[in-house]
């Protein structure tokens, strides 16, 4: 987990945004200036497409997955609602 991140209870709902954001630090490519969405590997660029992005739980809340760092992937909105509660 990336210093300063503020701790959240893992087992609420939601990433905070500054997670998001920080994971989009973390996985942010200086080649292709992007963050890849991890289900469909469509790249976004730019601070319009990257907001775009959403923080999901690999392992599904709904299943018991945890909100903590390591169950956090980023994915775009039509990949996040495809996947919905599946574990993918």
């Amino acid at each position: 987990m990336p210093a300063g991140l503020e701790e959240i209870d893992p087992r609420s709902r939601l990433f905070p945004p500054s997670w998001r954001d920080a994971a989009i630090r973390t996985l942010f490519d200086d080649l292709s200036c992007g963050v890849c969405c991890a289900a469909c590997h469509m790249l976004f660029r730019g601070r319009g497409q990257l907001r775009t992005l959403q923080g999901d739980h690999i392992r599904p809340w709904s299943r018991g997955g945890l909100t903590t760092w390591e169950n956090l992937q980023l994915l775009c909105g039509p990949c996040n609602f495809k996947k919905n509660d599946r574990d993918e």
